[in-house]
């Protein structure tokens, strides 16, 4: 039961991040907020990597206190959680005028900053989740229902708020009210499907551990012992592909319509379609992690990324094409994710996980900006296929630096 609550937890967030995050609002935010997509893209892509640096400085600290306390790490993804959710509410007032520009983009750093600290906590309880062998398996679990639940949210927002000539509850077509109601759609989708996690998944850690303890000097014992540890390699390989995959969760809504006309109902169907084969992938990826190595399984997963962004930025020229690229992605972008973090659950003990985490996400935020800031300004000076292009120096680094961390 508590595998099936833990993977529930995936299936209710990951509407935030399809619709918020990646293919609506960032396409609502940069054709008709700003009304320009390229500019758009880049505003897009500067304030992720923002809200990336502020989860960089401050996840570590949240995963200190979550380990000081009793029951912490269950506790504080309550917190997160919610508070994303009440977030997300806002951006039914985000108006598609250019007023609205800063209002919005306020909006996205908050509501994107509590989702990704509650993922810190959310991925420091796969331990507890799952039996010692089945860590592959469960995180897949939860990666695949993630993914089949974005399948539902996009079918409701397409058929009855994009495509319907009458739009439920006399929305204002003219006004995107629409579109912008897609956003309540994804907090009440959130919060019922996140129930059985936050509410019914029993935290372990049933006494308080001694504060002296636990402080920074434990973070650094984590990633340094005389030399790097290979907890420390691990997170230097992944603070840089995981850089570049931001950019793609993040851009890939505004790169689909900048680049080639995507309309609204185009990228919902496209992203319906990824989302069935990023489910049918992460499942078998999951069962793939427990029987080989998660290093195998990254290391196949960034080379594939990598040639699919070179054909999606250099050689790709009509829809179909794009189409087709985005579907193999999607095959590789959750086994990527599912199998880091399988890794780094099985470098780390289990009264380390908060702290831990927060190192995880330090590493992938850090340089966050990095990935964000070169594609955005390489779209802002030269155009979104040059930018998209230049995310591939972050994924041959990552690969580099992946081939170094020896196998647990």
């Amino acid at each position: 039961m508590k595998k099936l609550n833990y993977g529930m937890y995936d299936f209710a967030n990951s509407s935030f991040s399809a619709i918020i995050i990646t293919f609506i609002f960032s396409t609502y935010f940069a054709r008709q907020i700003v009304g320009d997509a390229q500019l758009g893209a880049a505003y897009w892509q500067w304030t992720t990597g923002v809200c990336g640096l502020l989860i960089a400085i401050t996840g570590p600290y949240f995963g200190i206190l979550a380990d000081k306390r009793k029951n912490g790490l269950i506790n504080f993804l309550r917190i997160f959680t919610i508070l994303c959710i009440l977030i997300t509410c806002l951006f039914w007032f985000s108006k598609p005028e250019t007023s609205f520009i800063f209002y919005t983009l306020i909006i996205f750093l908050c509501s994107n900053y509590c989702y990704e600290i509650a993922q810190i906590f959310y991925n420091s309880l796969l331990q507890q989740a799952s039996e010692k062998n089945k860590l592959g398996t469960t995180s897949g679990l939860g990666f695949g229902l993630g993914y089949l639940g974005t399948i539902p949210v996009l079918l409701i927002v397409l058929y009855f708020f994009v495509l319907s000539d009458t739009v439920l509850f006399d929305l204002n077509k003219q006004e995107f009210e629409n579109i912008r109601f897609t956003a309540l759609i994804v907090a009440l989708w959130f919060f019922i499907f996140a129930i059985p996690m936050l509410f019914f998944f029993r935290d372990k850690t049933s006494k308080d551990i001694k504060k002296n303890h636990l402080n920074f000097k434990s973070l650094t014992q984590i990633i340094w012992q005389n030399k790097l540890t290979e907890t420390g390699k691990f997170l230097i390989a992944r603070m840089l592909y995981a850089d570049a995959l931001i950019v793609l969760i993040s851009g890939g809504g505004v790169y689909a319509s900048g680049v080639f006309g995507f309309s609204f109902d185009e990228i919902i169907k496209m992203a319906i379609f990824s989302n069935i084969i990023a489910f049918l992938s992460v499942i078998v990826g999951g069962h793939l992690n427990d029987k080989y190595s998660s290093k195998n399984l990254i290391l196949i997963s960034i080379a594939a990324l990598t040639l699919c962004i070179i054909y999606a930025s250099l050689l790709a020229v009509s829809k179909s094409n794009f189409f087709a690229v985005v579907m193999v992605i999607s095959i590789f972008i959750g086994i990527i994710q599912s199998a880091s973090r399988v890794m780094m659950t099985s470098l780390i003990n289990e009264e380390q996980a908060g702290r831990s985490f927060g190192l995880f996400a330090f590493s992938g935020r850090i340089t966050s900006f990095a990935g964000p800031l070169l594609v955005g300004t390489m779209t802002y000076y030269f155009s979104q296929r040059i930018g998209l292009f230049s995310n591939t120096l972050l994924f041959v680094l990552g690969f580099y630096f992946m081939l170094k961390v020896k196998n647990k």
